[in-house]
């Protein structure tokens, strides 16, 4: 908000007679009278004319549409919403309301200007004139960056479609999106419109020799693997490019956000001609994401959004107050005893309630659960899930009890294939009413989300805006299925619960708030140039990024510390200068071949044993790996990976901790979930919970079974990240060949079996399709992607449940 804007506003706010008036007619009376719409809707007109005087007033423009928006709603008479519509290029919001008939006396006028708003039509969706203007200035633009900054449900995913499709000449594309769950989403919508190129997933699904025309949608870590392997992007789409922004000191190289400007920088580094397009709903300024020593990118932003906050907040004390973000102020609604009865009182059909920690969700998953009263009549489908889930998982598996209320938990702890699966229902099924998750499955997500109740995250408000604006698509709003206008109110309820505190004790109130006016973007990724370095940190901004450009400079024939990076090994460890040299030594040394027994003991071995306090300083995750125990827990888990089912294997984990009950045993689950520290030089600390103490649950069989479930996947994780980044260090010094990494890895050296399973389907599904014979019908079409043919498709026909969908996904296009 410009100083202008705030002082205006601020001077309203403090006279209290008008404040009064404007505040009781906003949002307390529900019906107004004639002569109080008319006195709103000429506030609203003093606020049209000072934006007109001065377009940089954008809080004026906004703060009239929204009082225009709910005296129309209030008075049933739209006719003033369909002028501003109309006057500011609001196109679907005027197309709507004539589409429903909310204006009952149609002048020649409103014809014509309905015949005007079709050439902003595509058949399907309306377009608002900037939205218009913005894709075309993009897919005009010339230069090879661009962003595209807009409001969340604005049309990225169509505009990443629509330039690839003029760059259709381009062979080597790469979508790079921050999570795993989004991989799925983007590859779910390319299958259905790309035809033309070979669409990958994984960095192991390349084929260097033979793949010539590829989309890949990949993590950055995928990508960097990818250029290691070769590849040449040609174009580059960032998605949620504000995680380029982001920086934490304490996880140095280890920071996704300087994996990914790598990941630029040597793109560029490979081919000059590189196409750059960014794309986010929330970042600010021009020069944001402009990287140190290159060109900046040219920015196109929409900053108009049809869509309008109504805030809530219910505080400790019970109390209900709407906020009011124009005048930030609070006004009292009522009181409720319960935080229950106001949650129930605010529902809608789909329900997001947001939590930061996983351990929260399950939590408040439970607290919600037991207070949502008992359903008689459980729709089939949901029957189904529920029987499917205990055969897959386990009868104990406590999301079962939430899923016959309507409940739904996701987390980034839970098994991707399961969490895939649920996301299917959040979205057909109309029993599923809510759904409680994080940042880390809705991080870009396509959600039918009608309602929010947020209980507790960061402090980061540009990521607060990203999450409201996942209520209510836009899409969703202007569907012809859609008869209410007013879902342009975005729902927003903020819910204080002492349980349930902010990160680092915020105050929510305070994050409330900051909604008021706009926010800076934080810019700490030192490899960016408009960087804000603190002096504490210095000397290690100045060493990253001498080390990214000698990575950069060196990537096709890198030095020692250059492949310590590259490989992953350093991101973990952080090698001092006398390390290294000791770690190179060794390296030199080492006597080969490894016999395949001993792989991941020549992990401890090379990377840990016999390393002063002063060589390295490991990750506190990646240090356990220097202790035997956990050595030989993992060589029993990735083997158990390649044999068993998920049930199976929470069953024998149960099995093994039940033999365990007579001894002090500790289970390490990370700090998500863990309730004890262990007395350790690292684990000291308090902050450090991550461990569990299973004398603390003995015969708690309800609880294990859910520890088991979450420790299975936390291990699987650490599997994929941790040891897979020492392994590839392994190779990248060719201390193992590629076939130990595979055998060890997929449980197979045979290519055929490597080629299927590094489509990303899961071990327990490729068993089963080589149990049935199925596997030989699987082809590859010209570009190298799997399809099923004519009996795979018969054959998929007939699975169900989640058997049926991840074929589907992997082998119907």
């Amino acid at each position: 908000m410009v100083s202008n804007e705030k002082s205006i506003l601020t001077r309203i706010k403090n006279n209290e007679q008008v404040k009064k008036s404007i505040e009781e007619l906003l949002y307390i009376k529900s019906e107004l009278s004639n002569f109080e719409a008319e006195y709103l809707l000429s506030v609203a007109l003093v606020f049209i004319r000072e934006y007109e005087d001065n377009s940089n007033n954008k809080m004026f423009i906004e703060y009239a549409y929204f009082i225009i928006a709910k005296v129309s709603y209030k008075t049933n008479d739209y006719r003033a919403l369909y002028d501003f519509s109309v006057n500011y290029g609001y196109f679907p919001i005027a197309k709507k309301i004539l589409d429903l008939n909310l204006i009952p006396n149609l002048t020649m006028n409103h014809i014509f200007t309905e015949l005007a708003i079709e050439e902003f039509s595509d058949g399907t969706k309306v377009q608002t004139l900037e939205q218009k203007n913005v894709f075309s200035a993009v897919l005009e633009d010339e230069n090879k960056s661009v962003s595209f900054i807009a409001p969340t449900s604005y049309g990225k995913s169509e505009l990443i479609f629509q330039h690839l499709k003029k760059n259709n000449n381009k062979d080597m594309v790469g979508i790079i999106v921050p999570t795993k769950a989004l991989i799925d989403q983007v590859y779910r919508d390319s299958k259905a419109i790309v035809k033309d190129r070979k669409i990958i997933i994984h960095d192991q699904n390349f084929e260097p020799s033979s793949d010539h025309r590829v989309l890949a949608i990949v993590t950055q870590e995928r990508a960097l693997r990818l250029l290691d392997s070769g590849m040449v992007f040609d174009i580059l789409y960032i998605d949620e490019a504000h995680e380029l922004l982001n920086f934490d000191f304490r996880n140095g190289f280890s920071n996704r956000s300087l994996l990914l400007t790598r990941v630029i920088n040597v793109s560029r580094a490979k081919n000059s001609e590189l196409l750059e397009l960014y794309l986010s709903p929330a970042i600010v300024s021009d020069e944001s994401l402009t990287i140190r020593n290159s060109l900046k990118v040219a920015n196109h932003k929409i900053s108009n959004n049809l869509k309008l906050l109504d805030i809530d907040f219910l505080n400790n004390s019970g109390e209900n107050l709407i906020y009011d973000r124009f005048l930030g102020d609070f006004i009292f609604q009522k009181e409720y005893k319960r935080t229950s009865d106001y949650i129930f009182e605010k529902s809608l059909n789909k329900n997001l309630h947001f939590l930061y920690r996983p351990k929260y969700i399950e939590e408040y998953s439970n607290i919600l659960s037991n207070s949502l009263p008992t359903v008689f009549e459980i729709p089939s489908e949901i029957l189904e899930l529920i029987e499917e889930l205990k055969l897959i998982v386990h009868p104990k598996f406590k999301l079962i009890k939430y899923l016959e209320k309507g409940l739904v938990y996701l987390h980034g702890r839970m098994p991707q294939v399961i969490k895939n699966y649920l996301l299917k229902y959040v979205r057909e099924s109309d029993f599923i009413t809510h759904f409680v998750a994080n940042s880390v499955v809705l991080a870009g997500m396509n959600l039918p989300i009608d309602n929010l109740f947020y209980l507790s995250g960061y402090a980061n408000i540009r990521d607060l805006y990203n999450l409201i604006g996942r209520v209510n698509r836009l899409n969703e709003i202007f569907s012809p299925q859609s008869k209410d206008i007013s879902r342009i109110f975005i729902p927003i309820h903020f819910i204080e619960m002492n349980q349930f505190p902010q990160n680092k004790n915020g105050n929510l109130k305070k994050k409330i708030e900051k909604l008021r006016g706009n926010y800076k973007d934080e810019i700490k990724n030192p490899m960016l140039d408009n960087a804000t370095i603190d002096a504490n940190n210095r000397e290690m901004a100045d060493e990253i990024v001498s080390s990214e450009i000698e990575i950069i400079k060196s990537f096709d024939n890198p030095k020692f510390k250059e492949k310590l990076l590259r490989a992953g090994a350093q991101q973990l460890l952080n090698y001092s200068e006398q390390g290294m040299n000791i770690l190179e030594t060794r390296i030199q040394k080492i006597i080969k071949p490894i016999d395949d027994d001993y792989l991941l003991e020549t992990i401890k071995k090379l990377f840990f044993d016999d390393f002063k306090e002063s060589d390295f300083k490991p990750q506190y995750n990646a240090e356990r790996l220097k202790h035997a125990e956990t050595i030989n827990y993992y060589k029993l888990f990735i083997k158990g990976l390649n044999i068993y089912s998920l049930s199976e294997r929470i069953e024998r984990l149960v099995g093994y901790w039940n033999s365990k009950i007579d001894e002090k045993y500790m289970i390490y689950v990370g700090t998500q979930f863990g309730e004890v520290t262990k007395e350790s030089k690292r684990y000291f600390e308090p902050r450090n919970k991550v461990y569990v103490d299973l004398d603390e649950h003995i015969g708690d069989m309800d609880y294990l079974y859910n520890l088991a479930i979450l420790k299975l996947q936390t291990d699987e994780d650490y599997v994929g990240h941790e040891i897979t980044l020492l392994l590839n260090t392994l190779l990248e010094f060719e201390i193992i060949t590629q076939e130990q990494f595979d055998r060890l890895i997929y449980g197979t050296t045979s290519q055929d079996d490597i080629r299927i399973l590094r489509l990303g389907i899961s071990r327990t599904i490729y068993r089963k399709l080589k149990k049935d014979n199925k596997v030989n019908n699987i082809i590859f079409d010209n570009y190298g992607n799997a399809r099923a043919d004519h009996e795979l498709k018969k054959y998929i026909e007939i699975q169900t449940g989640i058997e049926k969908f991840e074929l589907e996904q992997y082998f119907i296009s």
